[in-house]
């Protein structure tokens, strides 16, 4: 996994939109100043804010050291490659490392991949990088607590999901939401409700699409809640239920 000694850099966090997307703006990494990795793979890019940060950011150090997948692919498909590093906290705290970047394909789906799954990967001609701890987690709080990447219709979308798990929401008869988002063919909102067997081949979705009149975030997800809440969950699927468009 590398030496945890060298030289010392400074993290640095910001949100780019790509591909004129603002609803799926991704968090790029800066070390030093100057983008990461941009000179050894051009054209890659970090992950969306929604999974990088928050409290249980994948970037924050835990006690043992884990791989975490900082950069993807750039058709943006993780699932294609990734830039992942073992992030680990040196034994006397006072710095975090990234070291032995490797290349996964079909392995990671976020960030993280899946617990038990024990892979080689294949190794990156990266540098290992060194960051003064204090410094770094700062950093990685201030971009958290930076909302400036989410615009209305991610707030929209945060705020119902929020809320749906609150009332640990159920598509009968067992899928529980997987997440909530833009609508990717139009206005309004999706909502994925998803169950992960154990055997891939049980897997099943539903995509639900609802639409508010309202502009403002948090009216327009009071509407989609009242909306939801006022048909039983058993008739989700015929009310509100989503099948993507045919050309």
């Amino acid at each position: 996994m590398g030496r945890l000694f060298g030289r010392v850099s400074a993290l640095g966090l910001r949100f780019v939109v790509l591909d004129d997307r603002p609803d799926w703006p991704v968090v790029q990494i800066l070390v030093d100043g100057r983008e990461a990795f941009a000179d050894q793979l051009p054209g890659w890019q970090g992950f969306d804010p929604a999974d990088m940060l928050g409290d249980q950011s994948p970037l924050l150090p835990d006690d043992h050291g884990r791989r975490v997948a900082v950069y993807r692919c750039s058709c943006g498909i993780e699932g294609c490659g990734v830039i992942a590093p073992v992030i680990v906290a040196s034994p006397d705290g006072r710095r975090v490392s990234w070291v032995d970047f490797r290349d996964y394909v079909g392995v990671f789906n976020g960030p993280t991949a899946p617990e038990g799954d024990r892979f080689d990967g294949r190794p990156w001609p990266i540098a290992d990088l060194h960051f003064d701890r204090g410094q770094y987690i700062a950093e990685i709080r201030r971009a958290c607590g930076d909302r400036s990447w989410e615009p209305p219709g991610r707030v929209t979308a945060r705020l119902v999901a929020d809320e749906l798990r609150a009332r640990e929401a159920v598509l009968p008869p067992d899928p529980r939401l997987r997440w909530a988002a833009p609508a990717s063919d139009g206005d309004g909102l999706q909502l994925s409700f998803e169950n992960r067997p154990p055997d891939p081949e049980s897997f099943a979705q539903q995509v639900l699409s609802l639409t508010s009149d309202h502009n403002e975030p948090e009216l327009a997800a009071r509407d989609i809640l009242d909306q939801l809440q006022a048909v039983p969950a058993g008739e989700w699927r015929d009310r509100f239920g989503w099948q993507r468009s045919r050309h």
